[in-house]
């Protein structure tokens, strides 16, 4: 005997995950999947009022392809604020400069604009008699041939008698020195050279007097001779000599001297 075939229900559990499966792998869930989620604000339902029915969707309108919009223009970044913070700071330092060189400029063009100093003339030359000018030139040349004779002498007596032929202040080969500094160097260069002859050729004096300063300039041609002992050496030749004499005072003194050699005889040393 054949049982009677009942149709059981289904379960509307599984009928509605079928539904909603469905439902999910259809075009239009597909579709909504790369949609923004909403907001939570419209998640949650409204407590007042009844959602909205949702409007027809209308097909959307086309448009003819118009002018390409330009895009629009980057902003400045933030970095860039503060470069123009750096400028609007310069900007005053900036302008210092352009006035320090103004006043520069000012200061210069004032210094080549400066009057001339007032030119103080120089004294007027003391008058002097032709009979006195021949008398410094007469000293001058005595004061040149007693120093050489007394530097030709023992080193004891040449060093006694040197201060007496200098004023206080000497000009030395170019050096400006005291009495007691130009004495340092002739006593190191007598104990160089113990023996020394010095002869002017008494044809090679020439002087040449200043009145307004009271100083006449003493040339000479000299040979000399230069021993020394205890190293064996010889040096011989000759030198211009030079000197500077003034008569300002009591006596005639050198106040300048200088020597050139222009002759070395070559000396066999022993």
């Amino acid at each position: 005997m054949l049982r009677p075939f009942r149709l059981k229900p289904s379960r509307p559990s599984a009928v509605l995950a079928g539904l909603g499966l469905t439902a999910l792998l259809s075009p239009a869930a597909l579709a909504q999947g790369w949609v923004d989620p909403p907001n939570r604000a419209a998640q949650a339902p409204a407590a007042t009022s009844p959602a909205p029915a949702p409007a027809p969707a209308s097909p959307a309108p086309k448009f003819a392809p118009g002018p390409r919009a330009e895009a629009p223009k980057a902003q400045p970044s933030a970095h860039r604020a503060p470069r123009r913070v750096a400028e609007e700071t310069q900007r005053p330092a900036r302008s210092g400069i352009h006035a320090a060189t103004a006043a520069r400029r000012a200061a210069r063009l004032a210094r080549t604009e400066r009057p001339l100093p007032v030119q103080i003339p120089a004294p007027a030359p003391v008058a002097v008699s032709d009979g006195q000018m021949r008398d410094w030139a007469v000293a001058s040349q005595r004061l040149a041939r007693d120093y050489l004779a007394s530097i030709s002498g023992p080193n004891g007596a040449a060093l006694a008698a040197a201060p007496g032929f200098y004023g206080s202040q000497v000009v030395f080969h170019g050096r400006s020195m005291s009495v007691a500094s130009l004495m340092s160097e002739k006593r190191r260069f007598v104990q160089r050279w113990p023996e020394r002859r010095y002869h002017p050729r008494s044809d090679s004096l020439r002087t040449a007097c200043n009145a307004g300063l009271a100083v006449c300039q003493v040339r000479a041609t000299v040979d000399f001779s230069a021993f020394s002992p205890d190293r064996g050496v010889r040096s011989q030749g000759t030198v211009d000599l030079e000197l500077a004499v003034s008569l300002a005072g009591a006596r005639p003194v050198i106040i300048a001297e200088t020597s050139r050699v222009v002759r070395r005889d070559a000396v066999a040393s022993r």
